[in-house]
C-alpha cells in the first residue's frame, strides 16, 4: 500500500515469495502475454487504480492483476462482456478446460521477455549526482509513479538512470525525461522510530523533483 499508515507491516513472513498459489503466477503470465501479443488495451497498473476502493482493498495483489487483465481484454474487444463469467459457469458444470499449444507463440513470447529494454541516454539533466533535491508535494489526478509517502521529503541524487517517458501521461506515453536514483533517510520519510535508521532508494522522474 505504498507505506501508508493503517495497512499493517510492509514486510511480513512469506512476503519474499514471488507467489503463493499456482493461479497467481498464471495471472502474471497472462498479463505478460496480453502485452506482448497486443491483446489488450491500456496499462495494467493504471487500470488497477480504477478499481472501486472497497473492491481494491478487499482484493489480494494478484486478484487485482486478474481484474485488470480482464479489463484490458474487454477494452480491446479480445473478449466480450460476460464471456469470462460464462466460462466459469461451464467449468463449474464439468466442461473440460480447453488446451491450446502454440510453439511459435511460446518462442515469440520467450524472445520478447529476454530482450533488453535499457533506458535512453540522459544527455542533459536538471540535477546531478550528489545534489540535494525535494520531491514535489502535489496531488496527482490519475496514475503516477511518485509514491505519496515521499512527497515533500528531501533526498540526494545518487545516480542518473537514463531517460524514460513520464508515466503520468498515457500512462507511459508522456514526454521523455531523465530518471534519477534518489536516496532518502528513513526518518525523514517515515519519522523517528525505535528501529535504527536506514536508506530508502527510489527511481524518480525529473518532473517529480525540485531543487532544495
Amino acid at each position: 500500500m505504498g507505506g501508508m499508515h493503517g495497512f499493517g507491516p510492509v514486510v511480513t513472513p512469506g512476503s519474499d515469495r514471488v507467489y503463493a498459489e499456482p493461479w497467481e503466477v498464471r495471472t502474471f503470465a497472462i498479463s505478460t502475454i496480453i502485452g506482448i501479443e497486443g491483446l489488450g488495451k491500456g496499462g495494467g497498473r493504471a487500470i488497477r487504480e480504477e478499481m472501486d476502493p472497497e473492491h481494491y482493498l478487499r482484493a489480494s495483489y494478484y486478484e487485482r492483476w486478474l481484474w485488470s487483465n480482464e479489463q484490458r481484454l474487454l477494452r480491446k474487444g479480445t473478449i466480450s462482456d460476460g464471456e469470462v463469467d460464462a466460462w466459469v459457469e461451464r467449468l463449474r458444470d464439468g466442461e473440460i478446460v480447453p488446451q491450446r499449444l502454440d510453439p511459435e507463440q511460446a518462442e515469440r513470447d520467450r524472445a520478447a521477455i529476454s530482450r533488453m529494454r535499457p533506458l535512453g541516454e540522459a544527455r542533459e539533466t536538471r540535477f546531478v549526482r550528489g545534489e540535494r533535491i525535494r520531491v514535489r508535494r502535489c496531488r496527482h489526478g490519475g496514475h503516477t509513479r511518485c509514491p505519496r509517502y515521499v512527497r515533500g521529503a528531501e533526498g540526494e541524487v545518487t545516480a542518473v538512470r537514463g531517460t524514460a517517458p513520464l508515466p503520468d501521461i498515457g500512462p507511459y506515453a508522456g514526454p521523455v525525461e531523465p530518471v534519477y536514483s534518489v536516496s532518502f533517510d528513513s526518518e525523514d520519510v517515515f519519522g523517528v522510530s525505535e528501529e535504527p535508521g536506514w536508506k530508502l532508494l527510489l527511481d524518480l522522474t525529473e518532473s517529480y523533483l525540485e531543487p532544495v
